[in-house]
């Protein structure tokens, strides 16, 4: 038998118990030896085991609901409050009116260092699920969800999963918009403040970066790149160690933290002047809503807009009035006007919670 198939009495006949003590071991209750529950759990290891929680609903005549689900810790990403309260809202536009159940797991990385994000996929919750957040390099678990059958949408996409159903922005074509601007700006020597590490979007920067380069003829130092946390002092050091080398003269700042007090900062520590002795492009999640006044470009990246249109694409596909994948990918607009006012905290796409 396919160990993705296996069922409470699967479990029970490979352990030689009951079904009843594979239930109690599930449900946490006493009763059970300690040798027997540590066999029980391990074959539940194994082969991939997870409660049919939908049969469970069944039972109370529930219908499955639609997750919200986390492909990274809130620590590592920190989706700030304010993209929440709009998802929420596109969330109970789209599914919610419409008499759906809307399920936010939102820390399932509290139950240890392997918990799996999709647990509620694979444990028969869910009747479609959207993947907040930007998926890992080496990220398994979303093959398994687009071969689960269940509708999804991830806000992001994964070189390694070309097929992946996703509404996201091209990261990668941002970074070559700015790249090549300030090239023909006359810039030779352009930093790169990212976000990311370890995350598609941080390898799509970085490989936009690349093209602009190598289409100019210019070589790549890996010395003007540094990845960054969402932390305000790590953005003010790591600025301050970019625009330490005074043959930098530009800053592409796509760190996704928005964040102007602390670029500034950075660059008083460096001792340089924006406008005067460095020009910044610096990238944006709010249309026409500058990060820095006095930065020479933007550059817009619609995610907002794009995981609206993937959401409808959701829905459409979950009710079957149209096939899946969803495939949504917009591009960024680099814009050299704009409105006086920076852009304030509450805009912020991330952001860590006090």
């Amino acid at each position: 038998m396919s160990t993705s198939h296996w069922t409470i009495y699967d479990i029970a006949r490979e352990a030689g118990v009951s079904a009843k003590t594979v239930s109690r071991v599930l449900n946490g209750k006493g009763g059970v030896g300690s040798d027997t529950r540590a066999r029980i759990l391990g074959i539940m290891e194994r082969v991939g085991f997870h409660p049919h929680i939908g049969a469970r609903t069944l039972r109370g005549k529930q219908n499955a609901c639609v997750g919200v689900i986390l492909p990274a810790p809130m620590n590592v990403v920190p989706i700030s409050q304010n993209f929440f309260v709009w998802l929420f809202v596109e969330l109970y536009r789209i599914f919610g009116r419409n008499g759906e159940y809307i399920s936010f797991d939102m820390n399932p990385y509290a139950l240890g260092p392997h918990a799996n994000y999709a647990r509620g996929v694979f444990e028969h919750l869910y009747k479609a699920c959207v993947v907040s957040g930007p998926l890992a390099l080496d990220d398994h678990v979303i093959a398994r969800v687009h071969d689960s059958g269940v509708p999804y949408m991830a806000l992001g996409r994964l070189d390694s999963l070309p097929e992946c159903s996703c509404a996201t922005v091209d990261y990668e074509e941002g970074a070559y918009l700015s790249t090549r601007f300030l090239i023909e700006r006359g810039h030779k020597r352009i930093a790169m403040l990212k976000a990311f590490e370890g995350y598609q979007p941080g390898l799509e920067r970085q490989r936009g970066y690349l093209r602009a380069l190598n289409e100019a003829g210019l070589p790549f130092d890996e010395n003007l790149v540094r990845s960054v946390t969402f932390g305000a002092h790590n953005i003010a050091s790591m600025v301050h160690r970019l625009l330490a080398d005074p043959c930098v003269t530009a800053l592409i700042e796509c760190s996704a933290t928005e964040d102007a007090s602390n670029l500034r900062e950075g660059m008083r520590r460096a001792g340089r002047t924006i406008g005067k002795d460095v020009e910044v492009v610096a990238w944006t999640y709010s249309e026409n809503a500058p990060v820095l006044n006095d930065a020479c470009a933007h550059v817009w990246l619609p995610i907002i807009e794009a995981a609206s249109e993937g959401l409808e694409g959701l829905a459409a596909w979950t009710q079957g009035t149209r096939k899946g994948p969803v495939h949504v990918v917009y591009r960024p607009l680099l814009f050299t006007q704009w409105s006086d006012c920076e852009l304030p905290k509450p805009k912020r796409l991330f952001d860590l919670i006090d």
